[in-house]
């Protein structure tokens, strides 16, 4: 009985280590938010969007808490609403627009699977992060970007300054968002 005793102890410990070491080799477990949630969406099968190269009606519309997997064009052909804040890449970069809406104010959190700068306009206005993490071994997601965003509005969320020709992207309320405006 004593030695069944020890090698369920020793089997526990064993299977202890074994998952320890699973989240040691995990690059996702880098993050030091929460990102259960970001990571919960990456996991959906993307649906496909051609991004716009320029601000006029047809700006392909993506829904937060799905996964979109965005094509995006030569960078040198692209027209923003908004002049990237990040000067970033030229030669060889890709961008591309699209748009949003969140039905009520408050944080959310932009997933990427790339190095692109994004930022996210309100009329002609760039909204400020509030913060970001990347992982650089992390693959869905690669990167999260929170801001703080107005209810019932459409955005236009803008991407550039990296070489990747697409992007897997999701949109997702951190917290509780608050009925109200910004």
């Amino acid at each position: 009985m004593r030695k069944m005793i020890v090698c369920f102890l020793m089997l526990g410990i064993a299977l202890d280590a074994g998952a320890l070491s699973a989240a040691a080799t995990d690059p996702c477990t880098g993050f030091t938010w929460d990102v259960s949630r970001e990571l919960a969406v990456m996991q959906q099968t993307p649906r496909a969007v051609a991004a716009a190269a320029r601000p006029d009606a047809d700006v392909p519309q993506i829904e937060p808490e799905r996964l979109y997997e965005v094509k995006l064009s030569v960078q040198s052909t692209v027209t923003f609403v908004v002049k990237p804040g990040k000067s970033a890449l030229g030669d060889g970069a890709y961008a591309g627009l699209v748009r949003f809406r969140v039905e009520k104010a408050g944080r959310y959190r932009v997933s990427i699977t790339s190095g692109h700068w994004i930022d996210i306009v309100d009329g002609t206005q760039l909204v400020t992060s509030t913060q970001f993490q990347g992982q650089h071994a992390c693959q869905r997601p690669h990167k999260i970007v929170e801001f703080e965003l107005p209810a019932g509005r459409d955005l236009t969320l803008q991407f550039s300054g990296a070489a990747d020709a697409q992007v897997m992207v999701a949109i997702t309320a951190v917290s509780k968002p608050t009925a109200s405006g910004r």
